[in-house]
């Protein structure tokens, strides 16, 4: 299984802080993996050549429904995918009580946390489910 996985920016409250253990734990389940984020043309390109893509709330879910590409696994923390998500993704949140109060107020100011996103464990069940 080829799969595209596009961590974000580890200085922002939105970016999931596990990718290294996820990424150790595909290893196991023979998976061809891209991670990063690249320009526009060569993310198009790759979720083409790709299973499943995950990604972080960022622009690449818009990206792929505005393209109407596939859908892919998104990972949530703070922001809320009720607002910012779609259904046709696989939208993993550990826990609505850790939503963000003011989801339109910036986000640069708001802390890091890596408690309040699910464990690699559930993302790689949910992408074996989809082999």
């Amino acid at each position: 299984m080829k799969i595209l996985i596009c961590p974000g920016n580890k200085q922002t409250a939105k970016s999931y802080p596990h990718w290294d253990r996820l990424t150790t734990l595909l290893a196991g389940h023979n998976i061809k993996g891209v991670v990063g984020i690249l320009k526009e043309q060569e993310i198009i390109d790759l979720i083409n050549w790709c299973d499943v893509w995950a990604s972080i709330d960022s622009f690449l879910p818009h990206l792929v429904k505005y393209r109407k590409l596939k859908p892919g696994i998104v990972l949530w923390g703070k922001s809320d995918p009720l607002i910012f998500g779609y259904p046709e993704n696989k939208n993993l949140l550990k826990d609505r009580k850790y939503l963000k109060g003011q989801q339109f107020k910036w986000w640069i100011d708001e802390p890091i946390d890596p408690t309040v996103f699910v464990e690699p464990e559930e993302i790689a069940k949910e992408i074996d489910k989809l082999q």
